[in-house]
């Protein structure tokens, strides 16, 4: 059986997406909504730099992720804050 490479890297993200999601499940459960957001902002960050260096798109920059990631952590702060 010869499955299209696109498929395959949909099913892969799919998974990935899978595990990240329960990650923030169970993350939530334990640590609650600030350490949440952290993460999530963080793992899409990352994510989206990953994938233009496999696809070979775009410009791949650490300070990429790090933006994408910040709006997560400075609310975590703010509920920090706020308690």
């Amino acid at each position: 059986m010869n499955i299209p490479r696109d498929k395959i890297l949909h099913l892969a993200l799919g998974l990935i997406t899978l595990l990240a999601a329960m990650t923030a499940i169970w993350l939530h459960s334990i640590a609650g909504l600030g350490p949440t957001l952290a993460y999530v902002t963080t793992v899409v960050g990352v994510g989206y730099e990953v994938q233009q260096r496999i696809r070979g798109e775009g410009q791949v920059e650490a300070l990429d992720a790090v933006c994408t990631a910040a709006p997560g952590w400075v609310a975590w702060a703010i509920l920090e804050i706020i308690k």
